[in-house]
């Protein structure tokens, strides 16, 4: 299969790349200019590699379209990762890289004649209010209230994905949960979500007559929320079985999230004693008592958001497209993931 990715040397990106080149497809790369050497430094060691110059934000997103116009026929999938992350950015960061990046990758795909597949990653936060169950067919309006302008940009996108038509192409929409490390290395490059609490167990264990006499410690979660956690290799071998051998239907969104869901209180109870500091999590659900809490954690208000949902995301249709992609228990690899995050804070 000849598949085109943008946004190839992401976290996710990168490790993709390599995925579905060992399963013998043949990958043209989208590249800003400015990246070029790095890419073709990054995957040096993989052969079945074509480089196209290109820029999601710009209206014509390849910069040469003519010189590369025969391969874009030749293309049967396009993969759009690229995207901008960062819950404290600004909209009109945000709306550049994720809204009108988006448009103008689908205003190339209505230039490409032959392609059969459009895989869109989105984000499991394009439903970040919504209360109870959500399945992978519910989306929320793009005109309600956000907590982020990430997951408002995100939501925005997807709307235009799942309102673009074309005649030979078909839609997978992946939504994934919270990104973690690799499960079995550790390796990550950005330490948010979780990881923030990490950062706050290991200042405050330097505290040890304080906190060695705490019968708990006290955090601002809610009892019953659950945390969307997956390791990044494991992500990126759901993506690479479902890119491969893409469902049927006209239009498919897949919730890539754990099953059973995780409990946030358990999940980060576990992180607490592998970090060394043993103690049963005391959640502090009410807004007034845990906004104080957020400042001495270093943790965004919009990511605390994030970490006390009780939203269920539901995975129907994952589990009956592809019952074989399976996730882990988190406690099989946490401990891969407190090494990581102490490589890479030093």
């Amino acid at each position: 299969m000849n598949i085109l990715l943008t946004g190839p040397t992401g976290f996710i990106g990168k490790r993709l790349v390599r995925k579905l080149a060992s399963g013998g497809h043949s990958l043209f790369l989208l590249v800003r200019p400015a990246s070029l050497a790095r890419a073709k430094e990054m995957f040096s060691d993989i052969t079945e590699l074509t480089y196209i110059e290109g820029d999601i934000e710009e209206t014509d997103v390849v910069k040469n379209i003519f010189t590369v116009s025969a391969y874009l026929d030749e293309i049967d999938a396009v993969v759009h990762m690229a995207a901008f992350y960062n819950l404290e950015a600004s909209l009109s960061k945000s709306y550049i890289n994720n809204v009108i990046g988006t448009q103008n990758v689908l205003h190339l795909l209505a230039k490409m004649k032959n392609v059969k597949h459009f895989h869109y990653f989105s984000t499991y936060a394009v439903n970040p209010i919504a209360q109870g169950a959500v399945n992978e067919d519910y989306l929320l309006q793009d005109d309600l209230p956000f907590n982020d302008e990430y997951s408002k940009t995100k939501n925005h996108a997807e709307h235009l994905v799942r309102k673009f038509q074309h005649p030979t192409m078909k839609t997978v929409i992946f939504r994934p949960g919270i990104v973690l490390g690799d499960s079995q290395t550790g390796e990550m490059e950005k330490a948010d979500g979780p990881y923030y609490l990490f950062d706050f167990v290991l200042k405050f264990k330097k505290y040890e007559k304080f906190n060695s006499k705490l019968p708990f410690l006290p955090l601002p979660i809610k009892e019953n929320s659950f945390l969307p956690v997956l390791p990044v290799d494991i992500l990126t071998d759901w993506c690479s079985t479902i890119i491969s051998t893409p469902p049927t239907a006209k239009l498919r969104c897949y919730h890539m999230v754990p099953q059973p869901a995780i409990k946030t209180k358990e999940f980060l109870e576990a992180s607490l004693s592998l970090l060394g500091l043993p103690l049963k999590i005391l959640p502090l659900s009410q807004t007034r008592l845990i906004a104080p809490f957020l400042p001495l954690l270093n943790i965004p208000k919009q990511a605390a958001f994030y970490m006390n949902q009780q939203t269920h995301f539901d995975r129907s249709h994952l589990q009956e497209d592809y019952p074989q992609l399976l996730s882990p228990h988190y406690q099989q690899y946490l401990p891969q993931l407190i090494e990581g995050y102490r490589r890479l804070r030093g």
